[in-house]
């Protein structure tokens, strides 16, 4: 991907964090957590996903020179 490493890092950072939920997720579905791993420490891993991800959409939307606000979710 071409973009700026603030971007770059940000866009690293929410593929660490899906990753983390979909492999948490997963493992609850098969029965298997990891020691800790409960619906709830999967919802709040997929909060801090939405949190990354609005980052790293802030941080894209820097680089373009775009107003926040100025565009729909």
């Amino acid at each position: 991907m071409a973009a700026p490493d603030g971007v770059l890092a940000r866009a690293a950072s929410v593929n660490r964090a899906l990753n983390d939920v979909y492999g948490q997720v997963k493992r609850l579905e098969r029965g298997a957590p990891e020691p800790g791993e409960t619906a709830a420490t999967a919802s709040l891993a997929k909060e801090e996903a939405w949190r990354r991800i609005s980052a790293m959409r802030a941080a894209m939307r820097h680089d373009l020179w775009v107003p926040e606000g100025s565009l729909s979710a």
